[in-house]
């Protein structure tokens, strides 16, 4: 019995890519004692190596920047500043003497004798203000405003100016703090309103990352179910190499036998043909051997593919050290019987499923808010504040105009509309949409079709290798007590040699489909559970686990 947990933190792809490369694999890493490697450490390696898992990985990181990026749509803004200037503003007003009194000095006024304003006949003096406004400003002000998910905008705002004159006297136009509070509300109430509409893009990058997540989680039971399959063919290879020499060392030993008796000047010519015979056997036998180890040099070279070690530890890979499992093909099968069970069973769990049901979702999102953007865009704005003023040169005005001089508070509201004639982007905008939706749709169907068909396959292939596992077993059975009885019979009588080369042959064939047939069902056992959606378990995309009955038994 054991259990795999893979810790998985998605934030930390780029480390955890780093740590790929220039991968050294060490024994303790993927290698029980004694240089031989569990499929236990097998799956754990192949989670934490794998180069394909931080390419899916990557989906998983750009669905959760997406929704940031769509949650900061929604996040209060805040604005400051500070201005300085100055200004200069023409003036055209003049006074009297008379108006002005005898003697009037002021400050911001020159006598003047201009015949053009109507003095001077008299040499009546005529006082006449300066012909330019001039002020320095600084105006300091600060914003706060926030969309919301609702559709509505709000906006807070405060400034404060101060003036200060620079030419006119401050007893007619004195330096003074002016403070202005708002709060601005836009209330959108057919286009862009509404959860629907303003959260549209939010809501389907939510789940957008949701089937981004179910798709990766979905993947690394891919990659377990691969890691599985290549474990057990590269043990069927080591165990077909051992079987073929064994068989060798066999044919090697009644080769032997055979050239003694030979040797005897009377037996040579009797059995000549069986020496050829049995010469020829033995070669054939050596070539196997080769064709073997070669096969199992591919099946290493494969299996270290899918572990995701660097190109260079290929060949360092260790030989597998469980056995092939044995009594775990069942007796009887009803394929049947099974089939609408392992059907519902898959379409309840199979995350890929699950996925494209999630971007399904998605899309209606966004298609419910093409919907509402066909309407006019029709705008309520409210608007509500105050000003304040403090007259004075001292800088504290700057605080106290906040709330002094305040005559009542200042408020509009107002309707906007807004209508494009014909409408062509938002008819063209739902269009796309709907057809993604539509795409969407198919996606799902077009799953559980492959759900229905995998289903059908895998409980088909469980009714053949139920029936195979006998007639091989029986096979091994007969052929092993045909050759003891062979064994039994003079080496002198060529049939009895060529009876036991011919035995030995079947035996070897036999010994080997055997265990050909109990490795494709443990790697059927995988699939089924992969296929159902019941190979591991997952608390989420940080665990992953995998346990000896997930490779072992069928899902009941």
């Amino acid at each position: 019995m054991f259990t795999i947990y893979k810790k998985n933190d998605v934030k930390n792809i780029t480390l955890l890519a780093c740590s790929i490369i220039g991968f050294s694999m060490s024994s303790t890493t993927l290698a029980a004692e004694g240089g031989k490697l569990s499929l236990a450490d097998a799956i754990k390696t192949t989670l934490e190596l794998s180069p394909t898992r931080f390419i899916q990985q990557t989906s998983v990181s750009a669905a959760q920047a997406g929704v940031e990026i769509q949650e900061g749509t929604f996040n209060p803004t805040t604005s400051a500043g500070i201005n300085y200037g100055q200004v200069y503003e023409p003036l055209n007003h003049f006074v009297n003497s008379t108006l002005a009194g005898p003697g009037f000095t002021g400050g911001d006024s020159k006598i003047s004798y201009d015949p053009s304003i109507g003095c001077g006949k008299a040499l009546t003096p005529c006082y006449v203000y300066n012909n330019y406004w001039g002020r320095n400003l600084a105006t300091v002000h600060a914003e706060l405003s926030k969309y919301f998910e609702t559709g509505i905008n709000a906006t807070v705002s405060a400034s404060d100016t101060r003036l200060n004159q620079i030419n006119l006297s401050p007893d007619t136009r004195p330096n003074a703090n002016t403070t202005l509070v708002n709060l601005k509300l836009n209330i959108p109430l057919l286009k862009n309103g509404g959860s629907e509409s303003a959260a549209a893009f939010l809501n389907s990058a939510r789940k957008g990352q949701e089937a981004a997540i179910q798709e990766y989680t979905f993947f690394l039971t891919g990659l377990a179910n691969d890691v599985i399959h290549a474990y057990w063919d590269y043990r069927l290879a080591a165990d077909n190499v051992k079987i073929r020499e064994n068989s060798r060392d066999r044919v090697t030993r009644i080769s032997s036998q055979v050239a003694l008796f030979a040797s005897d000047p009377k037996m040579k010519e009797k059995i000549a043909q069986v020496v050829y015979t049995a010469e020829g056997a033995k070669v054939a036998k050596n070539r196997v051997v080769i064709e073997a180890q070669q096969a199992m040099e591919q099946a290493r070279t494969t299996f270290a593919l899918t572990l995701g070690v660097a190109p260079e530890q290929f060949t360092n890979i260790a030989e597998p050290s469980d056995e092939i499992p044995t009594g775990i093909i069942p007796s009887t099968f009803d394929s049947k019987k099974v089939q609408s069970i392992w059907r519902k069973t898959a379409v309840e769990n199979r995350l890929d499923l699950q996925a494209a049901r999630s971007r399904q979702e998605a899309v209606s999102f966004i298609v419910a808010k093409a919907e509402r953007d066909l309407y006019p865009q029709v705008d309520l704005n409210l608007a509500v504040g105050y000003q304040g003023l403090k007259e004075g040169s001292s800088i504290g005005n700057m605080a106290s105009a906040l709330g002094n001089n305040v005559p009542g508070p200042t408020w509009a509201t107002g309707v906007e509309f807004s209508y494009p004639i014909g409408n062509q982007a938002a008819e063209g905008t739902l269009n796309k949409a709907r057809a993604n939706y539509k795409q969407a749709e198919l996606s799902v169907y077009q799953a559980t079709r492959g759900i229905d068909a995998s289903v059908l396959i895998i409980s088909g292939f469980v009714d053949r290798y139920v029936q195979a596992i006998s007639h091989a077993e029986q096979a091994v059975k007969e052929n092993t007590a045909a050759l003891a009885a062979w064994k039994r019979t003079p080496l002198t009588d060529p049939v009895s040699i060529l009876g036991m080369l011919q035995t030995e042959a079947q035996l070897t064939e036999s010994t080997f489909t055997v265990l050909q047939i109990r490795a494709e069902y443990t790697k059927l056992v995988s699939d089924i559970r992969f296929k159902t959606g019941l190979l591991g378990k997952s608390t989420g995309i940080e665990d992953y686990g995998v346990s000896f009955n997930d490779i072992t038994q069928l899902p009941r």
